[in-house]
């Protein structure tokens, strides 16, 4: 079966049953483009050192800074 758009052949049953690709229908936005999965954190994050922790340890607590909406 061929795309409605392109001379491209339709593979998936999902392809088929829409009657174009995911190529055409990204271009076209009939499907929304994916989003990267592992992205930049957006908010920051401040190391905390509590007053407990020895000073010749290494290991530091981080607790992140929620924006403000």
């Amino acid at each position: 079966m061929k795309c409605r758009h392109c001379p491209r052949t339709l593979r998936t049953k999902k392809s088929k049953a829409r009657g174009y690709g995911p190529i055409c229908g990204q271009k076209l936005g009939l499907i929304p483009k994916p989003t990267p999965r592992h992205g930049r954190a957006t908010t920051p994050v401040t190391p905390v050192t509590p007053a407990s922790v020895h000073p010749e340890q290494t290991a530091i607590p981080i607790q992140p800074v929620i924006p403000e909406e």
